[in-house]
């Protein structure tokens, strides 16, 4: 076997949370998958009758000097791209900064070291490591809105007075950590965006404060006028005042 030619297939299923990986030993012989591009989809027969019948999707992978592909270059060679933040393997300290960076085509060829996929549809078949195990979620949810959605709750006009309900279910669920000096807690997730009726006050509460805040300004602003008026000086304008005159003077 010539020396660079193997790649490893790396496949997840989100059903189950599972992953798989093995090594072909040289992929130059699987022409089949050569020249399909990224999010594209194919029958698992062309890895092995294991996953025949079995649907899978392109989602990326690396070449031998592990430059990434990149959806969007329709070429099996590298490319370099002026990418800024955002973009796939840039991370840049200076805002709106952008820099050029190599990147690999979106199209199979066969000099791909790697090679990501993720499980479609299986028809209802057993794949070892793939729909036999379930690995659970090591983080819960925070927003109120997909703890609900979770546990099958409407997420639409859901009344204040229930919405605490949430954060007693997100307890509930929680693991117990024992900590160095023997006490047990149970740890869960900060609860996001959640509507109470304390918030409604806050915000209320804040409102009324801006709205007093600008009544009061424009209270002081007319006792201001009316000060200079008794003391025979002049009434300073506010500079939207003074543009509106000086246009009125040029017409």
């Amino acid at each position: 076997m010539p020396k660079g030619y193997f790649c490893k297939v790396n496949i997840s299923n989100p059903a189950t949370g599972a992953q798989k990986s093995f090594t072909i030993e040289d992929f130059r012989k699987y022409q089949t998958l050569h020249g399909l591009r990224m999010a594209s989809e194919f029958d698992g027969a062309v890895l092995g009758d294991e996953y025949a019948d079995c649907t899978f999707r392109i989602t990326g992978g690396n070449d031998g000097q592990g430059f990434p592909m990149y959806q969007g270059v329709l070429k099996t060679q590298r490319a370099r791209l002026l990418l800024k933040e955002g973009c796939k393997g840039c991370h840049f300290k200076r805002p709106g900064e952008r820099r050029r960076r190599s990147v690999r085509g979106c199209i199979v060829g066969p000099d791909l070291h790697a090679l990501s996929l993720v499980l479609v549809d299986s028809k209802g078949k057993t794949i070892e490591g793939l729909t036999d195990v379930t690995v659970p979620k090591r983080l819960l949810p925070k927003r109120a809105s997909r703890i609900r959605k979770l546990f099958g709750l409407p997420s639409r006009k859901v009344d204040p007075k229930d919405q605490a309900i949430v954060c007693d279910l997100i307890r509930e669920i929680g693991r117990q950590v024992t900590s160095k000096n023997g006490v047990t807690r149970t740890k869960y997730p900060k609860v996001q965006r959640v509507v109470t009726d304390e918030k409604y006050a806050k915000k209320h509460a804040l409102l009324k404060a801006r709205y007093e805040a600008r009544e009061r300004s424009k209270q002081q602003a007319v006792e201001y006028r009316a000060l200079l008026q008794k003391l025979g000086r002049p009434c300073h304008l506010g500079k939207d005042a003074r543009l509106t005159k000086e246009k009125f003077k040029k017409h």
